[in-house]
Order: structure tokens, then sequence, then C-alpha cells
């Protein structure tokens, strides 16, 4: 296995739609509990698990099959090794952490990027996860970010977008559960999460990514299907989204 280095900047292209109404779906959840050996953090939480760019840590998969995690800054200055995230468990120092999961999650900082999956390039599709929005001690607004899920097949790539909620009437931030809805009708060789972190306003006008280190979030329970082929399968054309400096994983 080895990293590669890649810019995806992705023309129109066909992806696969799974059809999830065939029979031997089989599922998955990443819940960032127990990592498998060759992990770098033999135990979760670890409150030394923090996540530099670059570092990666390997879940179960499905079917027996290892899944890989890769944690990256999107910044072409950025050096490997620098802070991009930690495996958290409840409540984070310095931060506004969601407060409503005890267990252990993936805390993204610094408008990270996380990457994940199959180490032997097993496609699947998201069907849903929980998300939330993690504050750095600004003001947060009602609609305080967006979660963006781009997944790559074959050289195209698909990306949808999820809004993130404010703090409840408690001050707090807390996970939602998010069902993908049509993203999770398509398999991927391998997923891409990031935040648009928004300011000033509800409607979410004015949001960006990787350009003012607040896009911060927080992943928990990605639940993971592939569908057996051959099944029922449409070709659909896509636009691609460029994501320059992309980390991407292959198996050698």
């Amino acid at each position: 296995m080895k990293k590669v280095l890649t810019s995806l900047a992705l023309a129109v292209s066909a992806l696969t739609l799974s059809a999830t109404t065939y029979a031997g779906v089989l599922r998955s959840t990443i819940d960032f509990e127990t990592p498998i050996d060759g992990s770098p953090y033999l135990t979760f939480p670890a409150e030394t698990g923090v996540l530099g760019s670059g570092d990666e840590f390997y879940q179960p998969g499905m079917s027996g099959r290892t899944l890989w995690v890769d944690a990256f800054s999107n910044s072409p200055l950025a050096l490997p090794g620098r802070l991009v995230g930690s495996i958290l468990s409840g409540a984070c120092a310095d931060l506004l952490c969601p407060s409503n999961n005890s267990s252990s999650y993936v805390a993204l900082l610094d408008d990270a990027v996380l990457a994940f999956g199959h180490a032997d390039g097993f496609t699947f599709s998201v069907r849903s996860l929980s998300a939330s929005f993690i504050g750095n001690g600004d003001p947060v607004s009602s609609l305080p970010g967006f979660l963006a899920l781009q997944g790559v097949r074959d050289g195209a790539s698909l990306t949808a977008y999820y809004a993130l909620t404010g703090l409840d009437a408690d001050g707090h931030l807390n996970f939602a559960t998010i069902d993908t809805g049509a993203f999770g009708d398509y398999e991927f060789d391998y997923v891409y999460a990031y935040a648009y972190a928004c300011t000033g306003t509800v409607s979410g006008s004015n949001c960006s990514a990787f350009s003012t280190n607040e896009a911060q979030f927080a992943l928990d329970d990605i639940v993971i299907e592939h569908v057996p082929e051959p099944a029922s399968l449409a070709l659909v054309g896509l636009a691609g989204l460029a994501l320059v400096g992309a980390r991407r994983r292959r198996a050698v």
C-alpha cells in the first residue's frame, strides 16, 4: 500500500448507480471505536491520538475487508504531520465540540479533509452518517457550515452537500444523523469528507472551504454499503469538482 498525491480536476464522466433493491447488500459502519492491527493508535479513544496531515489508521470494512482512513490538509503549503484532527470521546479542550456523543469520533480541524476507502479497492456507497460542526470560540450562526462528501469512481467524481446545525437551546453543538439521499445510490472507490464554514447569514450565502481554517467538523457512524453485481445498473453523467492536492490511496 502507498499514498499517492494527485490533483483531482475531473470533467463530465460516468458513474455506476447502485441498485439498492438488489438482494445480498453488504453493510458496515465506520465507528472509530476499534482500530485493527497496523493502526498508529492501538486503543480508542486516544487522548494522544492526534492526527497529523497524512496520518492514517485502519478500521474493519465489509466482509472481513480493511478500510483505510486518511486525514490530511488540502493546503499546498502544509507539511506532513501538520495538525489536522484527533480521535475524541465526549468533550474536547479549547473547542466547542458536539455534546451528545460519549463514544469515539473523529474531529477534523483547520479545513482538513478525511478520505476513506477499502484497501483492496472494493467499491461502496455512503448511506448515512452522523456529523456536527466544531466551533473555535467565535460566535456560531444558526447555519454554521456544510459537510461536503465527494466520491470518486474510475476517474469521475460526484459531490453532495449537507447542512450542519447550529447551537441548541442550551448552547451546545450536537451530532445529527444525515441521510445522504441520492448520493448514497452511487458506489465509489474512495470518498472525501470536508466542510464549508458559513458566517453572517442563515441562508449560508457566505460560505467557504480551504481558506479560513474555520471549517471544522466531526464525523461518526458512517454507514457504507455494497450492492453485488450483476444488478439493475444505470450510467449517469456527472460533473466533477476540483480538489487540489487531494491525497488518494491505492493498492500496490
